[in-house]
């Protein structure tokens, strides 16, 4: 029986290894794929935009980013595939000493500020679905890893759910909010052991607030850390993109989002995980 259960274990984990695989190989094809007037790779260009993102002139993250809509690269795009993995390069080059803590922090913000200003807004098509049901995204307070919060909330609109996202608030501020607003689902970004245990108090907090049944979902790098997070935590869910989220807590979009290539989201938050 325990053999069994290896097995079985064993046998999930190299079928998501795979997935993880097949995905970043077409989020690849995307960054990589030769646009009208460009011709340098992959890594050239990450390269590039890392620096422009830690640089102390703004004009070079915006004319690369300039560029790259130039060059035909959607918003969604960026969000999705570009973001994360220029969060990948920071993140590899802290790791080796090759930039500093304070790189990454004004480089994070600025990828923060990125997603923000091309992110999905309730005007246009999601502006008629003014019934359209919210969602509650937290970022608990001590949390540093904030990126990954709203490339989720971005996703989540595109799918025509309205998003609250809430940024290190008190817990009696998140009771109030649930008090004043039915959400159908809670989303709890956490990264760590530390911020686990802010989100239990929170998870509690919740299911004191609330009448009627919210899943509550929690995602982040703590889910790579090999622990038992429903069980530490109370929450109903893990998931570690919208699509997950919203498809283990019986959810369906409000809309079809836009563009061929939204399954590959589910990297993006791999990749923000290790920021």
């Amino acid at each position: 029986m325990h053999n069994e259960r290896h097995s079985k274990a064993a046998g999930r984990q190299a079928i998501e290894a795979a997935e993880i695989a097949r995905l970043a190989q077409r989020a690849i094809a995307v960054l990589a794929a030769d646009r009208p007037g460009r011709s340098d790779g992959l890594k050239l260009r990450l390269m590039q935009l890392c620096d422009a993102f830690i640089a102390p002139e703004e004009e070079r993250r915006h004319d690369m980013l300039m560029r790259l809509r130039q060059d035909g690269v959607r918003a969604t795009e960026i969000i999705d595939h570009i973001v994360p993995a220029v969060a990948q390069e920071m993140g590899e080059r802290w790791g080796t000493d090759a930039i500093s803590f304070a790189d990454v922090t004004i480089g994070a913000a600025r990828l923060q500020e990125t997603v923000r200003g091309l992110g999905w807004h309730d005007t246009g098509r999601s502006a008629a679905h003014t019934d359209a049901p919210t969602i509650l995204v937290i970022i608990p307070r001590g949390e540093h890893h904030t990126l990954g919060a709203f490339v989720l909330a971005d996703q989540l609109r595109r799918r025509g759910y309205r998003v609250d996202v809430a940024v290190d608030r008190h817990p009696r501020q998140i009771h109030e909010m649930l008090r004043r607003k039915p959400y159908r689902m809670v989303g709890i970004t956490v990264s760590g052991r530390r911020t686990l245990a802010s989100a239990k108090e929170l998870v509690d907090i919740i299911h004191l607030t609330v009448a009627r049944v919210t899943p509550i979902v929690i995602g982040g790098a703590i889910l790579d850390k090999g622990l038992d997070v429903l069980a530490l935590s109370g929450a109903d869910h893990t998931a570690r993109d919208a699509v997950s989220a919203l498809r283990r807590c019986g959810l369906n979009a409000v809309v079809s989002p836009e563009g061929p290539l939204q399954e590959l989201e589910g990297l993006a938050g791999e990749l923000l995980d290790r920021l």
